[in-house]
């Protein structure tokens, strides 16, 4: 079975480690050169993906993947 980390696609990884390392939602959009609505939303389907209720849950998701990746 997929890990539900395996789950997400592409984009909302890159997303996902870019929260892990501590960006900000608008820094991310300048980073990835999207819109700040369009990594709202991958943050919103990132939390439904992971079942994360907050935006906190989902930076301590993220930094703690992090981590375990070395």
């Amino acid at each position: 079975a997929l890990s539900p980390i395996q789950r997400l696609s592409n984009r909302e990884l890159e997303v996902f480690e870019l929260i892990g390392r501590g960006m900000t939602t608008g820094k991310i959009a300048e980073h990835l050169r999207l819109s700040i609505k369009t990594i709202e939303t991958h943050r919103e389907n990132i939390k439904k993906k992971l079942q994360l209720a907050s935006g906190q849950e989902l930076t301590r998701r993220a930094m703690h993947w992090l981590m375990e990746r070395g």
